[in-house]
């Protein structure tokens, strides 16, 4: 006669203890997964790029506003390459310009690793030529002018390139550190690779403008150009570092996130003006 032997209250103690384990290693797995990486980048809207603004009164030529334009701007979601172009720009005695073209694109979002990037190039500019009689040449001239930028997760960086560029008759270096500023006349200020960073906690953003004129001249120059803008930004609840009071990058207790883009102190150069 065959006898069964029952389980005992040890042992079925110790297959409840068993499946507990498993339970809670699955559960742990689980949590893991859904965890947020660091630094992940959720939101890139407002990045983008134009090619020129111009809003400027110039004696016996008047007011004169164009753009921005070609001019293209990033949803939240990223996407792209969003691009646009234009042939040239032709305001007689404030602008002349070739060929015109702006990209934006954001890739990667939800990970460590989403950028936004940004570019914008214009080719064969001529600004200001109307003060010419005073300044012996146009205000400023250049083969290329091209500005680019990238924001992701541990902040955001730009740079600008000058090609052949002269300011009043002098030239430039075709990369200039950033927010090289030209004073002409002591009324005329022409920055270089213009950098504007707002990189905290949560959120990192920079505007390039390659060129950035500013008139104060009573009674005959006032006013703004702008030649090729970037704008970059990335945004999420880890970015650089995670929210205020964070020791680490982007927090106010640590570094300003790796990578990001601190403008140079101005650099000032006074041209050779003829005339």
């Amino acid at each position: 006669m065959a006898f069964r032997q029952g389980k005992g209250p040890t042992q079925g103690r110790n297959m409840k203890g068993r499946l507990a384990v498993v339970l809670l290693a699955v559960l742990c797995a689980g949590i893991a997964l859904a965890a947020p990486a660091s630094a992940d980048v959720t939101d890139v809207s407002g990045s983008g790029a134009f090619g020129e603004s111009v809003d400027v009164s110039v004696l016996g030529t008047g007011s004169v506003t164009s753009g921005p334009t070609p001019s293209v701007t990033l949803p939240a979601g990223g996407g792209g390459p969003v691009t646009d172009s234009l042939v040239n720009v032709n305001l007689p005695g404030v602008l002349t310009t070739g060929l015109l073209n702006v990209s934006t694109q954001g890739s990667n979002l939800g990970t460590h690793g989403g950028t936004s990037t940004s570019s914008a190039q214009v080719v064969g500019a001529t600004v200001l030529g109307a003060l010419a009689p005073s300044l012996g040449s146009p205000l400023l001239t250049a083969d290329v002018i091209s500005s680019q930028c990238t924001s992701n997760g541990d902040g955001s960086s730009g740079s600008s390139t000058l090609v052949g560029l002269e300011v009043a008759g002098s030239p430039v270096a075709v990369n200039p550190p950033p927010n090289t500023t030209i004073d002409v006349l002591g009324a005329i200020t022409v920055t270089l690779n213009e950098q504007i960073v707002s990189d905290s906690p949560g959120e990192a953003s920079i505007t390039v403008n390659a060129v950035h004129v500013r008139l104060n001249l009573d009674g005959i120059a006032s006013g703004d150009v702008i030649l090729s803008q970037s704008r970059c930004r990335a945004a999420g609840p880890d970015v650089l570092g995670g929210p205020p009071g964070a020791g680490g990058p982007g927090g106010p207790e640590g570094p300003g996130g790796p990578g990001a883009a601190t403008p140079a102190t101005p650099v000032t150069a006074t041209p050779n003006l003829t005339g």
